[in-house]
């Protein structure tokens, strides 16, 4: 990533995209009639076929500056055979391909109508009810099957990559989509090894085995399915890493937080199916995906657990289909106050006034210390071990800039951070909170010396002259940076505090003294990575407002870090 400050050392991402097909037909018979989406390797396209009474179908392209590399060319061409090996209504079809004139090539797909697995857990944060689990769990466990059976290992498997189309009353059809960087054993485009890179795939939803670089198969996507099972489960994933090391000591160790604790209905025969699911050794795992879906999907429903999930999809069909526009989203609902639950006190009335009493005191202990500290002469700075003074609260986005040949591309736009970016496009982030507070965004990156990297993007000597305090309701907004370098993903860490820290402070004062803003010094390094580590909650709130495209995090104390990571191409 580079940083586009007038004071930090820039450098721009020149980078060719092919002309739109939109308006235009192709083979003459799919005409063109939007953009889905654009990749760094490939454009995808709404189309209608023109030979069978204008049916939608999905077209994907290969850019022409992907077709001068091998692998990604070869990809391509695998994906296409991967769809055509496999025949079975979990997953997407594949209708035709062929090459443009310029001998780009282009794949026919079927078209979804329907939402993502994604969007339909953010509709249930808590987790899913339980009914509908099963019927998912079932029929991604008898598509990934059918998929496995061709030697074919999807290697991304995660719930961006599960569709979900109403069918008809109290009825949703499984899709599984996006065999990009599949491995497939045997192949006629070319030989294909069945070792995958740490790069290749989605971090939180990789096998220990692939994060690693060592042999996938096809245990290496139930694993990915058991991550998947979790989250539809609980509406938490097993492991919330700061980095790729932490997610491989994780793995190593084993699931800490058990479903149950989080979800008392899973029941004890679904906990002990998922974490089996979910064993850093591939032979302790299931070895057929459908065995693992359906003993998961038959533990759960052994619950009595209402079907709420047919109300869903009669909802669903109720309203217009899901068509050429982006459907509506809902506004987001007020975060619930984190108490526990209530707990029902059976000792005598005496104890419970001796409680009470003792509560008190300490209450007024904690304002009388806070008052103290607040109105002190000498402001203190911070410390991992100072007293919580209020519950951290931020909002952070980004405002994202397209580029084409080094110029500005169309409009910026708003982005939660979600989306899989482009090399050479541009970006800001947004950070707002209610509160006042000190904000430090550090990007982290790798260093073929010392392994860990730092660069501070915020504050910088010309933006709030170099300090890192904000008032509240103050809308703050960093310098232009842009995605450039090898695809992959960059990392930031948020820290929002109710008081200065002396250890990014002084970071801060030493970063200033580079021109790209970036830590030098290996033990000042070192000390910077180990307060994140350290300091980092797994616990905090995260909502996603998508209608305003931004993101909301609550912390617990007066100390909030929020890892942030983005991808691009």
């Amino acid at each position: 990533m580079n940083n586009g400050s007038t004071w930090f050392a820039s450098s721009s991402s020149h980078e060719s995209t092919a002309e739109s097909l939109v308006g235009l037909t192709i083979d003459e018979r799919y005409a063109v009639e939007k953009k889905l989406g654009h990749g760094g390797v490939g454009v995808v396209y709404l189309a209608r076929d023109l030979r069978l009474h204008r049916k939608p179908v999905v077209v994907k392209v290969l850019l022409e500056k992907s077709t001068h590399d091998q692998w990604i060319t070869k990809k391509f061409l695998q994906e296409r055979e991967a769809l055509a090996r496999v025949d079975h209504p979990g997953v997407v079809g594949i209708f035709d391909a062929g090459e443009l004139l310029n001998g780009q090539p282009y794949l026919v797909m079927q078209f979804i109508d329907g939402i993502s697995l994604r969007e339909a857990i953010k509709e249930t944060p808590d987790g899913m009810d339980l009914g509908r689990t099963a019927s998912i769990l079932r029929q991604v466990g008898s598509a990934l099957n059918a998929v496995h059976l061709k030697k074919i290992y999807h290697r991304d498997l995660k719930p961006e990559n599960i569709m979900l189309q109403a069918t008809g009353s109290h009825e949703e059809q499984v899709k599984i989509v996006d065999f990009g960087i599949a491995k497939i054993k045997d192949s006629v485009v070319g030989p294909s090894t069945i070792t995958g890179a740490a790069t290749a795939g989605t971090l939180l939803y990789m096998s220990p085995e692939q994060l690693q670089g060592t042999k996938v198969t096809a245990t290496s996507d139930i694993y990915s399915f058991g991550v998947i099972a979790y989250e539809l489960a609980t509406g938490r994933r097993p492991f919330n890493p700061s980095t790729i090391a932490n997610l491989v000591d994780m793995q190593r160790q084993g699931v800490r937080v058990k479903p149950s604790d989080l979800r008392p209905a899973v029941t004890a025969e679904a906990e002990t199916i998922i974490l089996r699911a979910l064993e850093p050794n591939p032979a302790a795992r299931f070895q057929s995906a459908s065995e693992f879906g359906n003993l998961l999907a038959e533990a759960l429903l052994n619950e009595d657990e209402s079907p709420r999930y047919r109300e869903v999809l009669d909802a669903r069909l109720a309203s217009t289909l899901v068509s050429m526009t982006e459907p509506a989203q809902a506004p987001i609902p007020p975060m619930p106050p984190e108490s526990p639950p209530a707990k029902r006190w059976t000792r005598r009335p005496i104890i419970i006034v001796i409680i009470t009493s003792l509560v008190l005191l300490l209450s007024n202990a904690m304002v009388g210390l806070y008052l103290y500290k607040r109105n002190s002469s000498v402001p203190s700075q911070g410390t991992a071990n100072q007293i919580a003074l209020e519950p951290r609260f931020l909002i952070y986005s980004l405002t994202v800039q397209k580029m084409r040949d080094g110029n500005p591309y169309q409009d910026p736009f708003q982005s939660s951070g979600q989306e899989i970016f482009e090399n050479g496009y541009k970006f800001k982030l947004n950070v707002s909170s209610p509160q006042a507070g000190y904000l430090y965004v550090f990007n982290e990156g790798a260093d073929e010396q010392t392994g860990t990297s730092f660069t501070i993007i915020y504050p910088t000597p010309l933006t709030n002259n170099g300090s890192a305090s904000i008032q509240a309701n103050e809308a703050i907004q960093t310098n232009w940076n842009t995605f450039a370098g090898k695809p992959g993903t960059e990392a930031f860490w948020i820290v929002w505090s109710a008081l200065p820290i002396n250890e990014l402070e002084t970071a801060k004062t030493a970063a200033f003294q580079d021109k790209e803003g970036a830590l030098t010094n290996n033990t000042m390094l070192a000390k910077v990575k180990e307060f994140f580590l350290r300091h980092s909650d797994s616990k905090l709130q995260v909502t996603k407002d998508t209608a305003q495209q931004r993101t909301i995090v609550r912390g617990s104390g007066d100390l909030l870090i929020k890892f942030v990571e983005l991808e691009h191409r």
